[in-house]
Formats: structure tokens, sequence, C-alpha cells
């Protein structure tokens, strides 16, 4: 039985080193990531257990190490490594983001380079990215952490921080972890306010992004900017 789970490993690498994750169904990439986990034995059925428990594959990799332990087979070191590969996958669009100018110019390359800053957060963050004419990133910061409030601290940051890096326009977002996709009224307020004071200094406000796990909204192409 040992030697036929690690003929099952081997032939899952065999395809993942030949056309990465292209045709793996969701269990599969979960499961192919369980085996550097588990060095031995068969990750399938944990694997299935987990899709059928959070929906998807992205789902699982979203869950906290508390709610992964309440699936049969998962042990706190496994919830832990499972956290690490996301928060790793985190890190790796952070990293390559400040290591290279990101130059943003499609809605999908924007909610990648988001969630690369604040997906991760637990806690609900309010990021300004600051843009020069060429739309390329001259600074992405957290503004700050907590329920975003109609607060004078931030259109004065914002003008400042424009003024400092020479920005020409800014892309406001914040995560809702755990809830929708759905500006509050204190976020149409507040992305005003910044709107009339960025006018200010002849900056604009080209966007105000929400995320939350799957979707976003976009203040943009729902006309409320």
């Amino acid at each position: 039985m040992k030697e036929n789970h690690k003929g099952h490993r081997d032939r899952l690498r065999v395809r993942f080193a030949k056309t990465g994750f292209s045709g793996f169904h969701d269990y599969e990439v979960l499961e192919f990531l369980l085996t550097y986990i588990f060095p031995r034995g068969d990750t399938k059925p944990l694997a299935n257990r987990l899709i059928k428990r959070f929906g998807s594959f992205s789902k699982v990799l979203d869950a906290n190490p508390g709610e992964l332990t309440k699936v049969e087979g998962m042990g706190n070191t496994t919830a832990l490594g499972l956290s690490a590969f996301r928060s790793a996958l985190m890190y790796y669009f952070h990293d390559r983001n400040i290591d290279s100018v990101v130059q943003l110019t499609k809605m999908s390359e924007l909610i990648e380079f988001i969630r690369s800053q604040i997906g991760h957060k637990e806690n609900e963050v309010l990021l300004a990215i600051y843009l020069n004419a060429k739309n390329e990133v001259l600074a992405a910061k957290e503004i700050s952490e907590g329920t975003v409030s109609n607060s004078a601290i931030f259109p004065r940051r914002l003008v400042e921080d424009c003024l400092n890096l020479k920005a020409t326009s800014v892309i406001l977002a914040h995560n809702h972890p755990g809830g929708i996709a759905e500006p509050s009224e204190q976020d149409i307020t507040i992305t005003n306010e910044i709107k009339e004071a960025l006018r200010l200094v002849e900056a604009t406000l080209q966007d105000h992004i929400i995320i939350e796990n799957e979707n976003y909204y976009s203040f943009k192409r729902n006309n409320m900017i």
C-alpha cells in the first residue's frame, strides 16, 4: 500500500514537472501540497475532505489554522503548514513588487497588487497606492489598521505623501476580512473627503477598491468616483 501511495505521489510530481498545475483539479493541487507536509501516506482523502468542508482550493488556504484543525486528519502542524503556503505566496508577490517597477494598467494587475499587499491581513487595513503619470507605483503605504473611520488624518497624510513623492494620482484600497466587498457609509464619506483633498494638490483619486476573499468592489466601475 505504501508503494502505491509513493507511486501516486511520484505521478503527481511528474505531471507538475511537465505542465505545472494545468489540468489539475482543486483537490489534486491541494493533495500535491500536502505531500510536502506529510512525508508518507495517502493525502487524497484529506484533500477531498478539505475541499468539501471549505468549497474550493483558495478557501482552504484562506481558512485560519483553527478552522482547518476541525477537519479530520488536520493537526496543528498540518494546518500551520497550509497557512505557511498561503503566506509564502503573498510574500512572494509583495517581494517581487518591491524589487521591480510596477505599472498598473489593467484591473487584474491592480487586484493582484492589492492582494499582495493586504490580502493576507486579518484586520481591516487602508492602503494608499501612489502613482506617477505613467501609472507606475511610486509607493504603497498602509494608512491605518482597523475600521476605516471618518478622520481628518487620512486626507492630510495622503496630501503630504503626494507632495513628497510627486505623485499625480492615488488608488485607495482596503480589505473586508470575513465580510462582503461592498462599501459602508464611512467608506463612501472618507473616499469623497480624500478625493477633494487630493484635488487641492492637483492629484486625482483614480479608484477605491474593496477586497474580500474572492471578490472586489471598484468605486470607479460603480460610478462612485
